[in-house]
């Protein structure tokens, strides 16, 4: 008889308050119970599969569960998705073969990517020590001792800068198999030194929480951005002051450190993408990528431009700061989002208070900028805002930023991506994670 159980309505976009949530279940499946953050929100007994969810009033990272449950009570099926958070990229598993004794004796990564980019880079190592890979991602593996613990760690770097990474820990006194799942936070570091994974940095709910690998990874700023660039223009100007020199000199005026990206996500969203069985979501089209080191932000600002919007074209501030930093926890880089304040009214469906709190619960770093003065009139909405209306101020603005890019690390945490939103530092290693909800 039949365990399956699937959701038929999937969070693929941002959600907040009541939402029909629809499953479909086996016919060994006779209840369902759906937990929200472990918290249980609603029980189904019979067809149809479906119930109203209250997510809340904000937009909380979190995990929605079905358990189902068969005719005696015992639980036979469970499926889970998240919610509020990025749906992985990419992935892969690690397989093992094993020899006549029962131990592995190879081992073969299968990958998958939503979007189909190809793998650039891969690399294998068995307690901490290095196995080459061949062109099919398949290796032989050293004699291992089965009555001992081993980690078998994998890492995968695909060509649009995703970052997979998994773990197998084999052996030990059951002799067992266990898949060790590895989430990139973000961290703040006091210093320099990157400390060793070893050294007991973290902890959730009181428990040590094993850290795969701390790195100072590359760098990404996404700018949000009116359309309409012709107040950023005129306000920076970026003819005054450099006569007829060049253009090349522009570009190279205040930038930020080499090895972060930056782009540009507009205010103006696409229209929703809606199917019957999935949540919308709202699209802001956004840039290419820009190396920070070969493009300064005074060009970036004054010469990026997106669809010519007229003044009545509706936008969306706010919803586009809280996309653009679900966007920039993609890819385990160090991480920040920058808002350029506009004149026009913000239509958003979230306030800037919801987007601030929001990207703090993610570890997402919010940068304010206006191009027209200090906006005392919005600090109760965005909280501080850096007057950008000046070389000088913007040069402050961008040392604020760069400040913030150079203090990051990631650290790969075993845990699941809900739970690693709320690990705390132990303050023996000088890194503090930067999602809110860890504190």
């Amino acid at each position: 008889m039949s365990h399956q159980l699937v959701f038929i309505t999937l969070f693929l976009g941002l959600i907040s308050g009541r939402r029909q949530v629809d499953l479909q279940a086996g016919p060994a499946v006779k209840s369902i119970r759906i937990l929200l953050d472990g918290r249980q929100v609603a029980e189904l007994q019979k067809e149809p599969w479906s119930a109203i969810v209250d997510f809340g009033p904000l937009i909380t990272p979190g995990e929605l569960v079905a358990a189902g449950y068969d005719e005696n009570g015992k639980e036979v099926a469970r499926e889970s998705q998240l919610v509020n958070l990025p749906h992985p990229t990419a992935e892969f598993a690690i397989v093992l073969r094993h020899d006549e004794k029962g131990a592995p004796a190879s081992v073969e990564l299968r990958w998958k990517h939503l979007f189909g980019s190809a793998p650039l880079m891969s690399s294998l190592a068995v307690d901490g020590a290095s196995v080459s890979l061949d062109s099919a991602m398949r290796a032989t593996l050293p004699r291992l001792d089965m009555g001992r613990l081993h980690v078998i760690a994998a890492t995968i770097s695909f060509q649009d800068g995703v970052v997979a990474r998994r773990e197998l820990v084999v052996g030990g006194a059951t002799g067992e198999t266990a898949e060790t799942e590895l989430t990139p936070i973000a961290v703040r570091a006091s210093t320099d030194a990157t400390p060793h994974p070893d050294s007991h940095c973290f902890t959730k709910a009181e428990s040590p929480v094993r850290v795969a690998a701390i790195e100072k990874s590359a760098g990404l700023v996404i700018f949000v951005l009116d359309p309409d660039r012709e107040p950023t223009v005129k306000a920076l100007n970026p003819a005054r002051g450099l006569g007829t020199q060049a253009n090349e000199m522009l570009v190279k005026m205040i930038v930020l450190d080499r090895g972060t990206s930056m782009h540009a996500q507009w205010t103006v969203a696409e229209k929703p993408r809606t199917t019957s069985h999935s949540s919308s979501s709202v699209l802001f089209p956004s840039t290419e990528d820009f190396e920070a080191g070969d493009t300064g932000l005074l060009w970036f600002l004054t010469h990026i431009s997106g669809n010519h919007e007229d003044a009545a074209t509706p936008r969306q501030a706010a919803d586009a700061v809280v996309v653009a930093g679900l966007n920039a926890m993609k890819g385990a880089r160090r991480r920040a989002v920058v808002l350029v304040l506009s004149r026009h009214n913000d239509a958003s469906t979230y306030g800037g208070a919801v987007s601030r709190r929001y990207l703090s619960s993610i570890g997402v770093p919010l940068f304010v900028w206006s191009v027209d003065g200090a906006r005392p009139e919005l600090r109760d909405v965005w909280g501080d805002i850096d007057d950008v209306s000046s070389l000088s101020g913007l040069r402050v603005a961008a040392d604020r930023l760069r400040a913030e890019i150079a203090s990051q690390r990631v650290a790969w945490v075993a845990a699941d991506p809900v739970s690693a939103l709320r690990i705390r530092s132990t303050g023996k290693c000088g890194l503090t994670p930067l999602a809110s909800s860890s504190r």
